[in-house]
Formats: structure tokens, sequence, C-alpha cells
């Protein structure tokens, strides 16, 4: 996992926005907090050579919500390698994803329709540790030496203001690949 402090945070420097603040969950002695920022970035890199080679890896940003958080229901998210793909390629290449959990996407949504919310976006999981994850992407690490890999998590489009978000690092790990059986395979 890439620490808070190894991240970059758009408003980094400004303590009105973001602040960092001990989390008593985190495995890091600080977290970043979101107090109030009109666009966010977040991007975390990490160097392919630490990774295996020829290995699917997923990129998750692991995360809280304060109760009263603000502006969090979805945000793009991209993979790139820094060294081949520029930011602009990525940016139209995005996937959203939601931020706010299950419960609060029904109540920003209305209702219990599964289907928008599923289809418009990767929703966060829970972890065993009590934080948050939501996939921001995934990709290959090829040779193992194609230099660094940049997962980023963007919403500077819809300005309003976003708070309440602390921010434990970004994960890359392995990733699992699911398949779901039919009746027709033999080991159904």
């Amino acid at each position: 996992m890439i620490a808070p402090r190894q991240l970059t945070i758009s408003w980094g420097d400004n303590a009105y926005f973001r602040q960092w603040r001990r989390h008593p969950d985190s495995r890091f002695s600080e977290v970043a907090y979101l107090v109030s920022v009109r666009g966010l970035d977040i991007r975390g890199r990490i160097g392919t050579e630490m990774l295996s080679p020829k290995t699917d890896y997923a990129a998750y940003l692991v995360f809280k919500l304060k109760n009263v958080s603000n502006g969090l229901e979805s945000a793009n998210a991209i993979i790139r390698f820094v060294n081949y793909e520029s930011d602009t390629e990525t940016e139209n290449q995005a996937n959203t994803v939601k931020l706010a959990t299950w419960t609060q996407n029904r109540r920003n949504f209305g209702g219990d329709n599964n289907q928008q919310i599923i289809a418009s976006g990767k929703i966060p999981k829970m972890r065993d540790d009590g934080w948050l994850e939501v996939e921001l992407g995934y990709f290959n690490s090829k040779k193992g030496d194609d230099g660094p890999v940049e997962a980023r998590l963007i919403e500077i489009k819809r300005l309003h203001y976003k708070a309440g978000l602390f921010v434990e690092g970004i994960e890359f790990r392995p990733k699992i690949i699911e398949y779901k059986l039919s009746e027709t395979d033999p080991e159904f």
C-alpha cells in the first residue's frame, strides 16, 4: 500500500482544505483528511520493478467517509503507465467509481434502484480491517520494468464542495479474476 504521505493529493499544502490526522484504525501514523475541496485529485505511483512480471494487478483506494460527507458520490478512476500514456489519453478512458457506501448511494439515487447504482460505476466494499476500498482499475505488469504505474482518482468537473473523506492509501495487489460457472461446466 502506498501511504497517504506518498500520495499526491490536490490542495495538499493548505490545511484549510486537507489535514493530516491520526486515525485509530489506520496502519499509518497519519491519514489524509479532506476537509473541503472543490476539485478532487489523488494520485499514487508504484514502480513495476516492485511487482511480479506478467501479472494482472488492481489498484484500490482505501478510505473511510465521515458520518456527514458531501459531494463524494462518484469520481473517475484512471490507471496508466507514466512513461507510455499521457494524462489526456487516459482521462478519456476513465472508469466511474462510487465512494459513498451502498446505503448512501441508495439514499442519493432514491430508493432501491440497484441497476442504476451498479451500472453507473464500481461501488466500495468493506475490508476486514474496517476500511472501505474501491477498485480504481487494473493493469498487467508485463515485463516488470515498464516504469511507474499511476493510479488516480479525479473529480474536477462538478465543482461543488467535497468533504469528509479519510484516505489511508492506494493499494496495489494481484487481481483475482472471478469466473461464473454455468450449468454446462463440469464442476457445476
